[in-house]
């Protein structure tokens, strides 16, 4: 019953997914009543974090030294102590005073600050700030990313200043919307990340349940990975920040790293436990120093700054799920047993979504991930079967 249910619940997701909407050309003020849009022609420039909004206006050479942000140039890497600044100028298409709504949708920001322009002084008023290292109450709205209200008058424009401060990498997209609209695309994506969610509880029973009809541990750690897997997903779309912990912002730093070290842990313990009692010892080494890697990753908040967390997850993302790729295909080449290679390489591309929509390397294919996340969950749940005597190892 446990297992009909669950695919019940990824035909409902498929359905939630198949939903998509394509851009084509429009008018601006037509686009913005239908959906929110990319902001155009924005303009970056990274500085030291102690230089203030009204240090950079008044300072005519050092405000002039804006550059044009490359197209396609997803993210940027700064540190502790630097700053990055985005400048656009927003425009009212409506005959009326509208008021927009500026999105920021990349969540691992630690800081943003919103400044309005006064060109003609000159002068940065400040808006708002927000940041994941604020409480979640501190919000504008409860939406994905952080948002700003901007009163635009009929046909007018304003000149916006936003200062974004991170130990990593930093978003550079940004997002115009009308109030209604902004709420209806919150709510549909709330849908679909709750709907990710819910089959990845569902799973980690499913895999719990056959573990005792088939008395079999491995997919114990199979069960463990999935959970791990749903805080990951939880971090990244921010669920977990608002149902979790969210007046304790000092987690947001760190816990992404301990939940994807724990998800390579669980996998590295899995793949030990159903495929290297087929393979030799030097198999066994290699699941070893998978396993550190995880563990170097769980324990990095402790004593890596933000770069080299940074670093250590795309380093032991990159040990630990080679490893287990190279040795799920090779047992499955190699011996008869199917089904729990199929599992680790379904867990690590699984993974690898994750940490491409993460990282926003692949942003202009974010739904696609999300697809194919929900895919992987899909196969998953057809695979498990308690019915029947398919033991793992």
């Amino acid at each position: 019953m446990l297992l009909w249910l669950c695919r019940f619940t990824c035909l409902l997701l498929a359905l939630v997914f198949s939903q998509q909407s394509y851009a084509i050309e429009q008018p601006l003020a037509e686009q913005l009543l239908q959906r929110s849009i990319v902001v155009p022609q924005v303009q970056y420039q990274i500085t030291a974090v102690e230089l203030s909004a009204e240090e950079l206006v008044r300072d005519r050479a050092l405000f002039h030294q804006f550059n044009d942000l490359p197209a396609g140039k997803a993210t940027l890497r700064v540190t502790a102590q630097q700053a990055l600044w985005l400048l656009v100028q927003l425009n009212n298409p409506f005959p009326e005073t509208w008021q927009a709504w500026l999105h920021y949708p990349f969540l691992p920001a630690d800081r943003l600050s919103f400044y309005q322009l006064q060109p003609e002084i000159p002068s940065a008023q400040l808006l708002g700030k927000t940041g994941s290292l604020l409480p979640y109450s501190e919000r504008a709205l409860p939406v994905r990313g952080y948002v700003q209200s901007i009163s635009l008058e009929a046909n007018g424009s304003a000149t916006l200043l936003l200062k974004i401060q991170d130990a990593s990498l930093l978003g550079t997209e940004l997002r115009l919307a009308s109030l209604p609209i902004l709420l209806a695309e919150a709510q549909q994506q709330l849908l679909e990340d709750a709907l990710l969610s819910g089959v990845l509880l569902l799973l980690v029973l499913t895999t719990l349940y056959c573990s005792w009809l088939q008395r079999n541990t491995a997919l114990c750690f199979l069960a463990g990975f999935y959970l791990s897997f749903a805080l990951v997903l939880g971090i990244l779309n921010g669920l977990a920040f608002n149902q979790l912990w969210p007046v304790y912002p000092e987690l947001n730093p760190v816990i992404l790293y301990i939940a994807v070290g724990s998800c390579l842990l669980c996998l590295t313990l899995f793949s030990r436990r159903s495929l290297l009692q087929y393979a030799g010892s030097r198999a066994r080494q290699l699941n070893m120093l998978a396993a550190a890697a995880a563990l170097l990753l769980i324990f990095s908040p402790l004593f890596a700054s933000g770069p080299l967390k940074l670093q250590l997850l795309f380093v032991s993302v990159s040990v630990t799920l080679s490893i287990v790729i190279i040795q799920a295909i090779y047992i499955s080449l190699t011996t008869e047993l199917k089904a729990a290679p199929r599992y680790a390489l379904q867990a690590t591309l699984g993974t690898f979504c994750l940490l491409f929509v993460q990282t926003r390397y692949l942003s202009g294919f974010a739904e696609w991930l999300n697809l194919a996340i929900f895919l992987l969950l899909v196969s998953s749940a057809l695979l498990l079967q308690p019915a029947r005597s398919q033991h793992l190892n």
